[in-house]
């Protein structure tokens, strides 16, 4: 077997194992901290992994756009002599830069000469 075609399968196999790790974990948090939604903002996400000729591989995210604005700190506004401070929902960036930071790894670190020899043998049966 070819070794750039071994290279894509673990390129796959990466991006679908951090893909699901981060539509759960992310999950997780936004059902821990947004109570007052109808739920939208977490069935409506989407993850697609893209292989094309040119790349060994693509995560792609899609996501409601308030998603991100739900995310960012509010500066404090006054009201009646009164500083309103607004709750920030740290739903965001905290997971996808995560996850973009582990794959950036994983990618660099995890594909050794043992790695490469099981999926082969995976691949041939």
């Amino acid at each position: 077997m070819e070794d750039a075609i071994i290279k894509k399968e673990f390129v796959r196999r990466i991006l679908k194992e951090e893909a699901y790790r981060l539509e759960r974990n992310q999950g997780l948090q936004m059902r821990k901290l947004l109570h007052f939604h109808t739920g939208t903002l977490e069935s409506e996400r989407d993850f697609h992994i893209h292989q094309e000729a040119g790349l060994d591989g693509k995560l792609t995210f899609k996501h409601k756009a308030y998603e991100r604005f739900l995310d960012l700190k509010k500066k404090p506004q006054l009201k009646r002599g009164r500083r309103i401070k607004r709750k920030n929902y740290p739903i965001h960036n905290k997971f996808v830069f995560g996850h973009y930071y582990v794959i950036a790894n994983r990618l660099m670190v995890d594909f050794t000469n043992d790695v490469a020899a099981s999926l082969k043998r995976e691949m041939e049966r």
